[in-house]
């Protein structure tokens, strides 16, 4: 729009221009009427002409500069129009670079959340599998736990049923050698440590005590002669030698129990209590009890002393008056317990 102003600028100097120079010269009839006018009119008049020229070379002058000054103007016009549009062209271009950009952008952020949206399905789906069977197992072990604790109970009522046989009198005492509890089905009477007499003494008792935890005393003063007491160790038996022996006194509901030698098995009819070896003192030493000693024997919680004292060893076969078959010889000898 400024270009066109210009213009018409530049046009309307150009017409000022002609209608000076028209007004100054005139036109060529008038020339020839004024050839016809006296030379001594023409002679009279050099010094207005010089005058009249003068001035016209001088607004000519003024109208070149003019022109040239919007010359410069209108060139710098078209410079600038020429740079705005080469602005505008790369604005254009990256304008359409961006738009590129986000589109690509757009079809990435597109395939992304397709991607993330089928990821988070897919985990769902596996955690509400994963959920599923979760509540499937509660459910198995609800159930279980249900039957346990049927079955508990059942187990609790029977015991309870023995206990009250046992109240009333019925049943039989055990003892369970090596061991600090009785048997499932029994009642502890007490839990002790066995004890007797010094292995290589000639006197004192020969049958193995299952001994209180809490022993009471009386006055009674020590007589001139008396038999002694001894704790009891085990001997060479396997991860539990030199340890004292504990022991446990059981009532089986029973009204008689028994120790079934060479065997792990009661008699028809019978309900086993507990199974072991057989174990006395050494073959060299002085006689006593053969006992059932725990088949998975514990140590007393005094530890090892060594104070040796009525000593465990298992017992062995010996061929010869003992028939062989069925048994065989240098075989440790088992034991049941065994209640009816």
């Amino acid at each position: 729009m400024a270009g066109v102003l210009l213009l018409s600028c530049f046009l309307l100097a150009v017409a000022g221009v002609i209608s000076v120079q028209s007004a100054t010269h005139p036109v060529r009839g008038d020339a020839q009427q004024l050839t016809e006018e006296p030379l001594r009119e023409k002679r009279t008049a050099p010094s207005q002409t010089g005058k009249s020229d003068d001035g016209l070379g001088a607004l000519l002058a003024q109208q070149a500069i003019e022109l040239s000054s919007l010359k410069d103007k209108l060139h710098a016009l078209e410079i600038s129009q020429l740079t705005a549009k080469s602005e505008l062209q790369s604005t254009k271009s990256e304008l359409q670079s961006t738009k590129s950009e986000l589109q690509s952008t757009k079809s990435e952020l597109r395939s992304e959340l397709q991607s993330t949206k089928s990821e988070l399905r897919s985990e769902l789906q596996s955690t509400k599998s994963e959920l599923q069977s979760t509540k499937s197992e509660l459910q198995s072990t609800k159930s279980e736990l249900r039957a346990a604790k049927g079955e508990f109970q059942t187990s609790q009522a029977k015991i309870e049923t023995k206990m009250e046989k046992l109240k009333k009198g019925k049943g039989s005492s055990f003892v369970r050698w090596g061991r600090k509890i009785c048997p499932n089905n029994t009642a502890l009477v007490y839990t002790g440590v066995a004890g007797g007499k010094y292995y290589d003494h000639k006197g004192s008792g020969t049958n193995p005590l299952c001994l209180t935890r809490t022993p009471q005393f009386d006055n009674t003063a020590k007589p001139p002669c008396y038999g002694y007491l001894y704790g009891a160790e085990y001997r060479y038996i396997p991860g539990h030698h030199a340890h004292d022996v504990p022991c446990s006194v059981c009532l089986a509901p029973q009204s008689t129990t028994i120790m079934v030698p060479a065997t792990l098995t009661c008699p028809p009819g019978w309900t086993p209590q507990y199974t072991g070896h057989l174990a006395s003192e050494r073959h060299t030493h002085y006689g006593g009890e053969y006992v059932c000693l725990d088949g998975s024997p514990e140590d007393d919680s005094s530890g090892v002393r060594n104070d040796n004292g009525l000593l465990f060893f298992y017992v062995v076969t010996v061929c010869g008056s003992l028939p062989c078959p069925p048994y065989i010889n240098d075989k440790v000898v088992t034991c049941v317990v065994c209640s009816k």
